[in-house]
């Protein structure tokens, strides 16, 4: 990142010049803030900070600065657009249908931003109880741009939910399995988002929820939501430990872990219960086995077989941790390292609308103590949920 050095001479007007040229979103955000800090009703670097954040996918962040710009009366339709963009994008549906609006009383919407604009404006009748005339009303809205109301319908369910919305979610949620009522992808999201008591996911789920996102898994999950896990996790374990005879990436997925892994192992083995992620993992040519198998049973199928099993987002597929914690022991050799991650809560275990379960740290510390030890925990940021960080933990044990 270029360095810009502030001798107390330069004024807002020159670091706002500094920012319009700066080479990458990092350098640009630096400068647009010094120059607020040299004039705070500077309106072009507010704006100019707006976009800077919104190349940067920190939409709330743009949100708030392009709020500004409308506030001052500074608007344009571009602006408009941007800020209903980014509205949208933070779930603040009724919020960005009205920014939408302030773009449209100069141009007409179109393309991507007029199907923005009918999404926003059908989930926020949604929110407000109104779905039936919401789906009735959305081609209306949407003009040439309306998508197949299934499309609609099922996208605004991950988006309700992941907002907080639960009812309006529900509503949805209803009507997809009422349509497909053999949809274990879709009933176990639907349990989650009604709060049902689940204590585990469906190994149905796991298979053919991974098994549909496969393709592209690893760009969406690393360059759109920020995860960084398995790597993290590998460099605590080699703070312990740098060598292992065989290592077990349980729940390997499509073997994001493995190149971290593979330097600690003499021998590298994956397990995954989708059939697809694993011919992901096959052609990474990284993993001396690969297995496709449901946890619990394959680490039951090898007994003090491994000094290394490593679970990155595995855990939070499993609500009650005694048994894989118990089974987890077992396939681990005296003194082996057992790594996991989790997503927080505070009390307990508890099932998310996102499907998977977050845990408090003093109940995995309870499932954890009759088996290892702690060597290391570490809060970390597990990844984006709607678009705001996942908090968890990383933990290294060592068997007892």
């Amino acid at each position: 990142m270029a360095e810009l050095p502030d001798n107390g001479a330069a004024d807002a007007q020159t670091w706002l010049s500094r920012a319009a040229a700066a080479g990458d979103v990092a350098t640009a955000e630096r400068a647009y803030l010094q120059a607020l800090a040299h004039d705070a009703n500077l309106i072009d670097a507010r704006f100019g900070l707006g976009v800077t954040y919104f190349r940067s996918a920190r939409y709330g962040d743009a949100a708030r600065e392009l709020q500004t710009v409308v506030s001052a009366g500074a608007a344009d339709a571009a602006i408009g657009l941007l800020l209903g963009k980014s509205l949208y994008l933070v779930g603040q549906f009724s919020e960005s249908v009205e920014a939408f609006g302030l773009a449209s009383r100069s141009m007409p919407l179109q393309g991507d931003s007029l199907r923005c604009y009918a999404r926003a404006r059908t989930y926020a009748m949604m929110i407000a109880g109104k779905t039936g005339d919401a789906l009735a009303d959305y081609p209306a809205h949407a003009g040439v741009e309306a998508e197949p109301i299934d499309v609609v319908i099922r996208d605004g369910f991950g988006l309700l939910s992941a907002y907080g919305h639960r009812a309006a979610a529900i509503y949805l949620g209803e009507l997809l399995i009422a349509a497909k009522p053999g949809d274990a992808v879709q009933r176990h999201l639907n349990d989650a988002v009604a709060g049902r008591a689940v204590d585990h996911v469906p190994p149905a789920y796991v298979a053919a929820h991974f098994d549909a996102f496969a393709e592209g898994f690893d760009d969406k999950l690393v360059n759109v939501l920020g995860y960084r896990v398995p790597e993290r996790m590998a460099a605590l374990v080699q703070r312990h430990c740098a060598s292992f005879d065989h290592a077990l990436d349980l729940g390997c997925g499509t073997g994001l872990a493995g190149a971290h892994l593979r330097p600690l192992a003499g021998k590298l083995s994956g397990v995954d219960l989708s059939a697809r992620m694993l011919e992901q993992a096959e052609r990474r040519r990284i993993y001396d086995t690969l297995t496709h198998a449901e946890a619990l049973a394959h680490l039951g199928a090898y007994p003090v077989e491994f000094d290394l099993v490593f679970a990155a987002d595995t855990l939070i597929y499993f609500g009650k941790l005694d048994a894989i914690m118990s089974a987890v022991a077992q396939a681990l050799s005296s003194g082996g390292i057992f790594a996991a991650s989790v997503e927080s809560t505070s009390n307990g275990f508890a099932l998310l609308p996102s499907g998977r379960f977050a845990h408090a740290d003093d109940y995995v510390a309870r499932c954890a103590y009759p088996h290892f030890e702690l060597l290391e925990r570490e809060a970390v940021d597990i990844r984006l949920e709607a678009n705001a960080p996942a908090k968890g933990a990383l933990y290294v044990w060592q068997r007892r």
